[in-house]
């Protein structure tokens, strides 16, 4: 094949990561005062546009720019360092792909009646008083039975979002408990990647490492059903209004047909996961699941179910809380969140590789003299490194790898080591408004960052309980560094020293 001139741009950008990576073997590490300098740039940069209002596509596309001028001024091969940031694009390239389908997925849920009808038989069934706990509990059910903290989300997360707005909850609190009860699963399923990553970055078991959990991420949980209880009764009592609820009800009934077709795509969605199929294809097959229910169901025709794929679901009922809710959707509503993620990724991968987060975490390791502090130096790292690399993944792996060594040194069991990541790494992103967790979750429930930001119960608690733990002794195992098998306390390496 003859290659045209303005293919060869497009073909050395997706080689970075592959044959042409190959060639450019260079391994570039900076100094520690150029890795302090050259974050709080870049902290500096992202603070100013975001206080601005800005969004955060462009601010993270300009950090390039300054690792550009800061390869200039050191005199480094730029060329390395852009291979860097793509090879960082390409390993996270399945969750932009997944953000993609999402759109389309909920485009056509959207048409097909499957939201208007979750939400529907929502209002009839769930009271008031109970609604937060109810969500919070039916989150974290699909999300553990699935793995997916973003499927949760999409599905009965968005159809909680709607029912709630109509109660006249307001949309942050909602979100804060569909978000919780998604991540809940999220660290709990042996389905999920993160639960499958953290142990075997950490040196511990599937199935040891969920039971370690078990003694902060439940407590944790607890916490927040209670809190949602409580938050949510007071506020239904004073706020509620069955008015808006029957009026939002009627709106759906007048513009879709109400039934059972409709929730045939999201049963099929949730028994693909629960079968293992990847998160991609099943969202995509839930997407063509949606267009058929709207084809069958809502008399659509197959151009409009390709069209709201695209450019997403549009109507106008003359019920606000309707039209708020479902003009939404379509790979065209995503484009924002896959450029933060794409540019937050190949930020990730330059620093990563750069030496920059080992420059800046490399000072604690020395520190460790008892097991709070490895714990709080695991968690500060987790956070960072998820600040830095802008995904779930990069906490672990980037954690795992520094702090392995050092567990099975001092004789504490790798289970509490891959605990602590998931604590923070899991956790934490949804914190950090660039992070992609963030991104996803504002961007699918349509929520701000600052309106769910107070409610993300779970995310707070959890580390508190595992700080506890450390300082307390409780659920912290020993072992010996050269069998791997349980011993008492006084025997670890740690709690010999003075």
């Amino acid at each position: 094949m003859v290659q045209q001139p303005w293919m060869v741009p497009l073909f050395h950008t997706f080689t970075y990561g592959g044959i042409y990576m190959e060639k450019k073997t260079e391994n570039i590490r900076i100094s520690l005062t150029d890795s302090i300098i050259l974050m709080l740039v870049i902290i500096a940069e992202i603070v100013f546009c975001v206080r601005g209002g800005l969004n955060l596509a462009v601010p993270l596309l300009l950090t390039w720019l300054i690792i550009f001028l800061y390869c200039k001024i050191r005199k480094l091969p730029w060329d390395i360092v852009e291979g860097y940031a793509l090879q960082g694009v390409r390993d996270g390239f399945q969750s932009v792909c997944i953000v993609a389908a999402v759109g389309c997925l909920i485009g056509t849920w959207i048409l097909g009646g499957t939201i208007p009808t979750m939400i529907y038989y929502g209002l009839k069934l769930i009271n008031p008083n109970i609604f937060l706990p109810c969500t919070l509990i039916l989150c974290s059910i699909l999300s553990v039975f699935t793995g997916t903290s973003y499927g949760s989300a999409a599905s009965a997360g968005l159809a909680c979002m709607g029912i709630g707005l109509s109660m006249g909850f307001p949309p942050g609190l909602v979100a804060g408990a569909v978000i919780c009860g998604a991540l809940f699963g999220d660290k709990m399923s042996p389905f999920s990647d993160t639960t499958n990553l953290a142990p075997a970055m950490a040196g511990g078991t599937l199935f040891g490492h969920i039971r370690s959990m078990c003694y902060t991420t439940l407590p944790g949980w607890l916490i927040c059903l209670v809190i949602f209880g409580i938050v949510g009764a007071r506020y239904s009592v004073a706020d509620y209004d069955p008015t808006t609820v029957i009026e939002y009800m009627g709106g759906l009934a007048d513009n879709f047909n109400i039934g059972i077709i409709p929730l045939i795509p999201i049963v099929l969605v949730i028994v693909m996961l629960l079968f293992k199929i990847p998160a991609l294809p099943t969202i995509l097959i839930g997407a063509i699941l949606g267009a058929g229910s709207a084809m069958i169901s809502q008399g659509a025709g197959i151009l409009d179910c390709i069209k709201v794929m695209h450019k997403g679901f549009s109507i106008d009922s003359g019920i606000f809380l309707v039209d708020k809710l479902l003009n939404r959707g379509g790979l065209s509503s995503m484009y924002d969140i896959m450029m933060i993620m794409i540019f937050a990724m190949g930020l990730g991968g330059m620093l990563d590789r750069m030496g920059v987060l080992m420059n800046l975490v490399g000072g604690l390791v020395n520190k460790i003299h008892n097991v709070f502090q490895l714990v709080l130096s695991t968690m500060l790292v987790s956070y960072i490194s998820g600040a830095i690399g802008c995904t779930m993944s990069m906490a672990h792996v980037v954690t795992g790898k520094l702090f392995a060594p050092i567990y099975k040194k001092e004789g504490v069991d790798p289970n509490v080591l891959s605990r602590t990541m998931e604590d923070c790494g899991t956790l934490g992103g949804t914190l950090m408004p660039w992070h992609t967790n963030a991104v996803y979750f504002t961007g699918t429930l349509g929520v701000l960052y600052s309106q769910y930001i107070p409610w993300v119960l779970l995310c707070y608690i959890v580390p508190i309980l595992s700080l506890i733990a450390a300082a307390t002794g409780y659920a912290i195992w020993y072992v010996d560094p050269e069998t791997g098998k349980r011993i008492p306390k006084d025997q670890a390496p740690i709690n010999k020293k003075s």
